[in-house]
């Protein structure tokens, strides 16, 4: 990808992210408000007429919206849309769509009210969650790591500049590690004692 094609598709990603997080700042959002026009400018130079739609426009509009509104995820359609996408699916009949859309929540909740009162079928009330972990607690040896918290999300080896605090948390609150710690500071005592007596 050239330079250019990439510099601008970046400004576009980096755009929607400052304009999704949690937290906007009044002073970004004017920034945003000034820089939007000019990356659209930019993407005419690079797309067809045609991929310009009303919904590319509307990045015009964005940072307003934001200022008025606050943070975009307690404005944005998307649990709406699935909603209805959900219920969108459950028509069968489309002469009679309402029907349809009636028959399949009340079988929904009929199976959800059911199947609380099932403990040997295995269902999505009772069944382990998917990141579970290790289920027998015997496999954390140490005492410091057997906390009991499922991590979710991908993993994000991040330890490299907090591994001071790290290594200081497990010498300080770990018990098995005392004998480990008495060890060393005696090695240390001892190489300590022989370099003394040889000056």
């Amino acid at each position: 990808m050239d330079d250019d094609i990439y510099q601008t598709l970046a400004e576009f990603g980096k755009f929607f992210r400052e304009l999704c997080s949690q937290k906007l700042n009044k002073d970004i959002l004017a920034r945003m408000k000034t820089e939007i026009p000019v990356i659209l400018c930019k993407l005419e130079k690079i797309f067809p007429p045609a991929f310009f739609d009303v919904m590319v426009h509307l990045a015009v509009h964005l940072p307003d919206e934001a200022m008025v509104r606050g943070p975009v995820q307690f404005g944005w359609m998307y649990p709406i849309e699935r909603r209805l996408y959900t219920l969108k699916r459950s028509v069968r009949n489309k002469a009679r769509p309402e029907g349809s859309i009636a028959e399949a929540y009340v079988a929904n909740e009929a199976l959800t009210f059911c199947s609380r009162y099932m403990d040997d079928v295995e269902t999505r009330f009772n069944r382990l969650p998917r990141n579970v972990g290790f289920s027998d607690q015997s496999a954390y040896t140490v005492d410091v790591f057997g906390h009991g918290v499922n991590l979710i999300g991908a993993c994000d080896l991040s330890y490299f500049e907090e591994l001071d605090k790290l290594v200081w948390y497990v010498l300080h609150n770990c018990d098995q590690a005392e004998k480990y710690i008495k060890y060393v500071l005696k090695s240390i005592f001892c190489i300590l004692h022989l370099f003394l007596n040889d000056f």
